[in-house]
């Protein structure tokens, strides 16, 4: 699978810095990070961007027309929009414009990490990454959180596994013998794996019964 690239901008470093660390933990992406608009257009005229995440409020060229920009001259970038507030005359302005997302400061890091994944994973490729132990639980939330049908492909500790979801709902899991639950605690046992996610459901037979938030908690 081609690698995929994400342009952050916010004119705050702490912020680009944050995002770019949390992503480059998990997530196999090409990450590129600027301080201004100005600077993202120039970003997106030597390069491809599957995903910009823009700060709104910025001196000089502002999220907004950058926005504007992506939507004229860049129609297959996909965008999220980070602002400190969101009145309604900017929520108008963001979906009149093609606005894919916008998410409110202070945000937690988790839930954008979500919003990234669901932005990229919206083709037929799927998407891929790596996680640690603590990072498996959480990409399990993150994926129930979704509430779409899909199923992940794991590897780890040797071993390879499929756990798949139904509307919210973790329904099946197996991993080599293992099938349902045992299959499911086995995986999250694992010291840390890779991923993918396959936009289908590869078992639609229900083998776990129990909802995701007992599962995982």
């Amino acid at each position: 699978m081609v690698q995929k690239s994400v342009l952050i901008v916010d004119d705050e470093e702490d912020i680009t810095w944050g995002i770019s660390r949390s992503l480059a933990k998990t997530y196999d992406l090409k990450i590129h990070c600027v301080h201004s608009g100005d600077e993202a257009s120039k970003a997106l005229k030597k390069t491809k961007f599957d995903l910009v995440v823009s700060d709104i409020h910025m001196p000089g060229r502002s999220g907004l027309q950058l926005l504007l920009d992506i939507r004229k001259n860049y129609p297959g970038t996909k965008i999220i929009m980070m602002t400190a507030y969101v009145s309604q005359e900017i929520k108008q302005q963001i979906e009149s414009r093609g606005g894919f997302f916008y998410i409110e400061k202070p945000f937690d890091i988790g839930y954008l990490r979500e919003i990234i994944l669901e932005a990229l994973e919206t083709d037929d490729n799927g998407f891929n990454g790596y996680i640690d132990r603590s990072g498996i639980r959480e990409l399990l939330e993150f994926s129930c959180a979704r509430k779409r049908d899909f199923s992940l492909l794991l590897a780890g500790n040797g071993e390879q596994g499929t756990i798949c979801f139904k509307n919210g709902d973790i329904i099946h899991a197996e991993c080599g013998d293992l099938i349902g639950e045992r299959a499911l605690f086995n995986i999250l046992n694992w010291g840390s794996g890779t991923f993918k996610i396959e936009p289908r459901l590869i078992k639609k037979d229900r083998t776990i019964l129990r909802d995701w938030k007992t599962l995982l908690h």
